[in-house]
């Protein structure tokens, strides 16, 4: 049985990546941060999980799982997730998210000294790296221009990664994700505050969701596409990096209407409340991906389409205040048809 350790297992993908390697076969670690509330919401979709409070930014936590449960792979997806966020403790977030990747990689590579054993490590990155001034499809060998404290410690651990590949030859991989979604995003992001306005809105409620610039441009893909990808890059016969990303751009605006429609309101116009000084010109007016090398080398591929997950969100989210049930283990069971259903 190979084992692996999901850090961040309490956020949507590593839930959703925990489940699939349990489908696999794999005996699965994840950690969560201590005190967090957030590993209840989603605990019930991670039974066989062994959940781990630990607080990586302790190196000597994660050194000590490595060395207590010799993983066969370590799945980063830990970290500072708010972009706007980033600019109120830019220093955290650089020991969060740039720092400790660089202590893990040290900790991997005199495990592997060690032992012998070689760990195989994937690092979250993010198409926030490419900084403001893009066009086109974006893709590994685009250049990193980071203009905000998270796009920056993401470039950093990015750069790190590929150093430690070439010149210690671990078996590392990046993940450059692009936007991706799932009906466990949390309401903190853009897309659950939009979803559940809808839903709130269907319920009867007089809901107002307050958005910057509607016409923002991002590829927007499902979490259980991009996980799929994850998996794939370390299970791959060579360490190397990729871009996860449909090849589609959607803004705001077309999420709004979307979202609306699904539950039948035609103008969304009373629910919304428009603050342009809430975008920032230090982000991407619009970010599409290329991600070419993960469908050849890796054979992956997004299935799910922007309006399917956009009213899938709605509709899970319309449920849940419809029976004050927080878990649709129906749509995950569907959404990952070669996981068993769990009960909550």
């Amino acid at each position: 049985m190979k084992t692996a350790i999901v850090t961040g297992v309490a956020g949507q993908d590593g839930m959703y990546l925990a489940r699939d390697l349990l489908a696999r076969g794999w005996r699965v670690l994840g950690t969560t941060r201590p005190g967090s509330g957030s590993s209840a919401r989603l605990k019930p979709y991670l039974d066989g999980v062994e959940l781990v409070a630990a607080d990586l930014g302790d190196i000597a936590v994660f050194a000590e799982l490595v060395d207590r449960h010799r993983p066969d792979a370590v799945f980063n997806l830990a970290g500072f997730s708010s972009v706007g966020r980033s600019w109120g403790d830019p220093a955290l977030v650089l020991h969060t998210n740039a720092t400790v990747v660089a202590s893990m990689l040290e900790t991997l590579l005199r495990h592997r000294d060690a032992t012998g054993r070689e760990v195989r490590f994937f690092q979250a990155s993010s198409a926030e790296m490419f900084g403001s001034e893009v066009s086109g499809a974006l893709d590994e060998e685009t250049p990193h221009r980071p203009r905000t404290p998270y796009a920056v410690a993401k470039s950093a651990a990015h750069q790190l990664l590929i150093s430690y590949r070439e010149k210690y030859d671990l078996f590392a991989c990046n993940g450059i994700l692009f936007n991706h979604e799932s009906p466990f995003r949390g309401q903190q992001f853009v897309a659950g505050k939009i979803v559940r306005a809808a839903a709130e809105a269907a319920c009867g409620l007089s809901p107002t969701v307050t958005l910057g610039d509607l016409d923002v441009h991002r590829d927007w893909g499902a979490a259980v596409d991009v996980v799929e990808g994850i998996r794939r890059s370390l299970t791959h016969d060579r360490p190397m990096d990729y871009v996860f990303a449909t090849g589609v751009s959607h803004t705001l605006r077309d999420m709004i209407e979307v979202a609306f429609s699904s539950v039948g309101i035609d103008d969304p116009s009373p629910y919304l409340k428009l603050e342009p000084q809430m975008w920032s010109s230090t982000q991407a007016d619009a970010l599409l991906g290329n991600a070419s090398r993960a469908q050849v080398e890796l054979g992956w591929e997004a299935h799910c389409g922007f309006a399917e997950l956009i009213s899938d969100m709605v509709r899970v989210d319309l449920e849940r205040l419809r029976t004050g049930v927080e878990e649709d283990e129906q749509y995950l069971a569907r959404r990952t048809a070669q996981v068993p259903a769990l009960k909550p």
